[in-house]
């Protein structure tokens, strides 16, 4: 009689399962974190706009540079105000199209804005919850200073939207990995960078929050690779911008620490989240 004994077939349950993917949110829940903050930033964007006519230092000098030819606007910025010069470049386009006045000088900056309220919707959707995507987007479009740029025909709207997607797609690009998706977030921070050269430390923000996140190789490796490039870009116009930083040599340092200490504590207690999206538990 034969001893051999068939070995028993391997049941489907005792395979080893696949990892779990992260899976974005429905595009209606997508759409509602989204939407709302932004119809809420830019309602609150158009009311007053105009400021009964008036017009501030800063303002008054994108209306008259925005108003040069290019060529007479790159040869200024050549001596004086070259961080600035790309932002001049669009608004000239915008002048152009629309004509130059008030509503066309502060209206990319309303519809700017009415974007970066929706970004951060949607970061905090995808970081935890429709619930807090719906909340910190109208929260952010409510804060004072938010609704103050919104206003303002200065670049400081546009990085800010620049940002906040492309904060949005570098944690997308963490849970679904792909080049398209690094390229998307490489250039939204270079475009913030080349906008105004202090965007450059959201960049480093990123870096940060990636180191205590503990991602993977990969995708550690892929961020430093998008960084190296971004870097790489701003640099020449970092160098040459140096040589004009005299005319804001006037400005004085914080001389309130309040609100440096609090950016400081929310940062901390960020940097105890882990720059994961919701996926299924198990």
């Amino acid at each position: 009689m034969s001893l051999a004994v068939r070995a028993p077939a391997l049941a489907p349950a005792a395979l080893p399962a696949q990892p779990p993917t992260a899976r974005l949110p429905s595009a209606p829940t997508r759409a509602l974190a989204v939407v709302a903050p932004a119809s809420l930033s830019l309602a609150l964007g158009m009311w007053g706009i105009r400021r009964q006519g008036t017009m501030w230092g800063d303002e008054a000098v994108t209306y008259r540079l925005a108003q040069r030819e290019l060529h007479q606007l790159w040869e200024t910025a050549q001596q004086i105000d070259l961080v600035h010069a790309l932002y001049y470049a669009v608004m000239h386009v915008v002048f152009d199209v629309f004509g130059a006045g008030l509503l066309s000088l502060r209206l990319p900056s309303v519809l700017a804005m009415a974007a970066a309220a929706g970004g951060v919707g949607l970061l905090g959707l995808l970081l935890a919850g429709p619930r807090a995507g719906v909340t910190a987007g109208l929260v952010f479009a409510l804060l004072p200073q938010v609704q103050k740029y919104a206003q303002e025909g200065r670049s400081y709207a546009m990085v800010c939207a620049l940002i906040a997607w492309a904060t949005c797609a570098l944690v997308i690009s963490m849970e679904r990995r792909g080049r398209r998706r690094w390229a998307v977030y490489g250039f939204a921070m270079l475009l913030a960078c080349l906008l105004h050269e202090f965007a450059v430390l959201a960049l480093a923000a990123h870096g940060v929050t990636l180191i205590v996140s503990h991602p993977s190789r990969a995708v550690l490796r892929a961020w430093t690779v998008t960084a190296a490039g971004v870097v790489a870009g701003l640099l020449p116009l970092a160098i040459v911008s140096a040589g004009q930083s005299e005319q804001v040599s006037w400005i004085g340092g914080p001389v309130r620490p309040y609100p440096w200490l609090a950016a400081l504590m929310v940062g901390l207690v960020c940097t105890r989240v882990p720059l994961r999206s919701r996926g299924p538990s198990g």
